[in-house]
Order: C-alpha cells, then structure tokens, then sequence
C-alpha cells in the first residue's frame, strides 16, 4: 500500500468517529433535557340514518360528516371552549397547553382523541372538557337546524290555534244570547207542525166554503174562521223566520269550530312527526369512553441516536476525506541532477 492512503483513512476514520461521538452526546443531551410529554386518550361514536338514492352519495355524505367531526374537534374553537370551561369548572388549577389530535380507527365510525400536555391531571381534565363542549355544541347546531324546519309550521300552529279561539269566543257569545241549537231546532219542528195543520185547515175550509151557497148562513162563519187561521199562519211563519237566522249562525260557527279545530289537530300531529324523525333519524355523536388517565409519553432512544451516529459518522467521514486529500499529498518523485 502507498504511503499516502493509510494516513488518509486513518484521518477519515478519525473524523467519521470524533464527529459520530459528538452527534451522540448532542442527542442525547437533548433528548435528557426534553420536557416530559403526558397523554390522554378519548373515544367517541358517531352514528344515524343517512338515506341517499345512491350509494356514490351515501359514501360521499358519510366522509363529509366523519371529517367534520375530526375538523371540528381539532379546532382552535372548540379548544377554546374548552378551556374557558377549564377555567369555570377548576378556578384554581393553573392553565397548561394541549394539543388535541383525532384519528379515525379504520373502518369503523369510532373517533380517537389524544390529547397531549406538559401536566397530566390538566390534560385529562381539559380532554374531558373538550368532549363535552363539543357534544353541547353538536346539540345546539342540531336545536337550530330543528328551529329552522319547524319554525314554518309553528308559526302556522299559532295561526290555526287563534283562529280556533275565536271561533269559540264567538260561538260562546251567540249561545250567551239565549240561541241554544236544540232548544230552537226543537221550537222550529213544533211550529212547522202547527204551521202545517193550520194550512190544511185552512185549505179544508177554503174547499168547502167553495160548496156553499152565497145565501148559506154558515158561509160567513167559515170565512171567519179561514181569516183567522191566514193570521195564524202569518204569526207561524214570522216566529219561524225569526228563528232561522240566529240557527243559522249559531250553525255556521259550531262548523267553523270543528273545520278550525280539525285543522289545528292535524298540523299539531304533522309537528310532532317532523319532532319524531329529528330524533330517531339524525345523526348523532356520542362519548363512548371518556379520558383516560395521562400517562407519560416516553420517547424511544435509540432510533434518535442511531440516526444522530450514522448522519455524524457520514459528515465526519466526509470531512476527513477533503482534508486528508488537502493535508496528505502523494509524495513526488526525486528529480535527476544536470550535469555542467
């Protein structure tokens, strides 16, 4: 072997393992120095009906609503809401930083939430409050969507309910003057039957005044009695006409009422449908496991100073190379001498 490469690798060797050793301790250094990480770990399900009229738009529906939940969870809002409940509920535990991630356990609908801290009683008491603010937030997002569905048909029960009310209110006054539907349907039969008898009477008479001769002494008598029967009649049909308007209203408003309250009845059940199937087919979240106790997060060594070693022994060796090339030369060969 030349002289010159032996010193070269030995000053290449040199160097991959002065700079190697370096790297190691300044790793470790800093992995010793690193602050303590604790983590917590929560679950939550979701859940419901979606029905689309293709499975394309089921997929696509269903994704939209998985990635809103991991969005939302992991959202500067909801961290915030978070610790101002932090803050209500424990006055005097100190504020600490979380970090929040969500994973998704594939294939199924089950949401992981890690929370991770410099304190771990603070992190799992903010995890936990984090799941209920975000499930109180997912109840208010639904009660408005609610609100705005069945704002359309309250404001309609409102409506049909007053109209019914006044139905009543004026049924009630034209009963208060004495107009009782049965009593006067029950008055207007008995005097359709006088009326009835008294007409035939009079046509009776009528016939046989006809058979009379205008010297008969009972013909006046007769016609007497006719005339007195046109007066009766006459009386009759007045009372009867009397009668029929206050019947009529007090039937026009006992129909309104029932056409009024069979209206009110139906939209109130068309409510309480539209109610049911807000809650039995919407979606839902729910906490299937709450947090757990933070534990520490002991980061793995080796993989960190193996990585540090390797990328020192690699730079040093490098730098050994450039500088045994520049500080170790090959040697020239001697010159011949000239003669005079």
């Amino acid at each position: 072997m030349s002289s010159h490469i032996l010193p070269r690798i030995l000053l290449t060797l040199a160097c991959a393992v002065g700079v190697a050793i370096a790297a190691i301790a300044v790793q470790a250094r800093h992995l010793a120095t690193k602050p303590g990480e604790f983590r917590s770990l929560a679950k939550l399900v979701a859940g419901g009906q979606l029905v689309f009229s293709d499975s394309v738009s089921w997929r696509e529906q269903q994704q939209d609503f998985y990635g809103t939940i991991i969005e939302t969870i992991e959202s500067a809002e909801m961290s915030r809401r978070a610790l101002e409940r932090v803050r209500a509920l424990n006055p005097d535990i100190k504020d600490s930083d979380v970090a929040i991630r969500v994973a998704q356990t594939k294939g199924s609908a089950i949401f992981n939430i890690l929370a991770t801290g410099a304190e771990p009683k603070y992190t799992r008491i903010f995890l936990d409050a984090l799941l209920d603010e975000f499930i109180s937030f997912r109840q208010s997002i639904r009660e408005q969507a609610q609100g705005k569905v069945l704002q359309q048909f309250l404001q309609e029960v409102v409506s049909k309910q007053k109209a019914m009310e006044d139905s009543i209110e004026k049924l009630e006054k034209a009963r208060a003057k004495g107009v009782n539907t049965i009593s006067v349907k029950s008055d207007m039969e008995r005097l359709v039957v006088r009326l009835n008898a008294s007409r035939n009477q009079r046509d009776d008479l009528r016939l046989k005044i006809k058979t009379m001769k205008d010297d008969d002494a009972a013909r006046a008598t007769s016609q007497t009695q006719v005339d007195a029967l046109e007066s009766e009649i006459r009386d009759i049909e007045k009372d009867l006409d009397s009668r029929e308007p206050a019947l009529a209203e007090v039937k026009t408003l006992q129909d309104k009422l029932e056409s009024d309250k069979l209206a009110y009845e139906k939209l109130f059940e068309q409510v309480e449908k539209i109610q049911s199937i807000f809650n039995s087919a919407s979606d839902y979240v729910a906490i299937q496991e709450r947090a757990t106790p933070a534990a520490e997060n002991v980061e793995d060594w080796v993989m960190p100073v193996t990585v540090g070693a390797g990328g020192g022994a690699l730079l040093g060796g490098l730098v050994g190379l450039v500088l045994s090339l520049i500080l170790i030369r090959k040697p020239q060969p001697p010159q011949p001498t000239a003669v005079g």
